[in-house]
């Protein structure tokens, strides 16, 4: 039996058939996201540390120092964004994502990343640690939070939904991508590669989900040259990050063209 007739097999047997039967399966997974852009170039004001910004100074409390990869190298800050209108998770205050610029990781395995949270922020113990000027890369743009409606694209649908995959693919064989895309432009709207908190990750190659229990997405960063200067990961590449809220630990990914 082939995989379309096995698919139908199972589908027919839900009375799962029309479109109206796969928007119904796909519109329970709409979830909010807060879409990240940069706003103007601006001088750093004296309170930068308690902003949202890319480059810049980030905050520190006493009794921290610069981040290093494990050779001694300083890493790279790119952003910080606090939690405002939990568009984090809520035991995250402050989310702060640093980067080896020179040797670019790939995967959770490599050195040169990392992703830094504050449950609690205390501002009286703010101290200021100066930035390494060798990889002083982006320029300070403070963030613009907008919140906005997510789906999953087509190459991470069958994570969370399969039988809205496998149902995309018996109604059209020959382009089973179609009727799942006509679906989330009704949704959501043209599917855009956005840098943001949340929601559901869209691949720019293949999906890299996981394959872990209780590790949910947690941002994915684009390479905003065009908005913010030094902005850029590899050829033209996306940053991923998942978040275990339990163990406190991190899944990265990158991909690029």
């Amino acid at each position: 039996m082939s995989n379309f007739e096995k698919y139908k097999v199972e589908l027919d047997a839900l009375n799962l058939i029309t479109v109206d039967d796969l928007e119904n399966l796909v519109k329970p997974l709409i979830k909010d996201a807060a879409k990240i852009t940069a706003k103007k170039s601006s001088t750093i004001p004296d309170n930068s540390h308690l902003k949202s910004h890319f480059g810049g100074q980030p905050y520190f409390e006493k009794g921290e120092a610069w981040p290093k990869t494990k050779s001694g190298y300083n890493l790279g800050f790119v952003f910080q964004i606090y939690n405002e209108d939990n568009a984090l998770p809520q035991n995250i205050k402050l989310l702060q994502f640093f980067i080896d610029w020179e040797d670019s990781p790939y995967t959770t395995a490599d050195d040169g990343w990392l992703v830094k949270i504050y449950e609690k922020l205390n501002p009286n113990n703010f101290v200021l640690i100066k930035k390494p000027q060798e990889n002083d890369n982006v320029n300070y743009c403070e963030i613009n939070l907008e919140t906005v409606k997510s789906l999953p694209d087509w190459e991470g649908i069958d994570t969370y939904c399969e039988n809205a995959s496998n149902l995309s693919v018996v109604l059209n064989p020959e382009d089973p991508s179609s009727h799942y895309w006509e679906t989330f432009n009704k949704f959501i709207g043209e599917p855009h590669m956005n840098s943001q908190l949340g929601g559901y990750p869209h691949w720019l190659q293949s999906d890299g989900t996981p394959e872990k229990d209780n590790f949910d997405f947690l941002f994915q960063l684009d390479s905003l040259e065009d908005e913010v200067e030094g902005l850029y990961f590899g050829d033209c590449g996306v940053v991923y990050v998942f978040y275990n809220s339990k163990s406190k630990e991190f899944e990265f990914i990158m991909q690029c063209c």
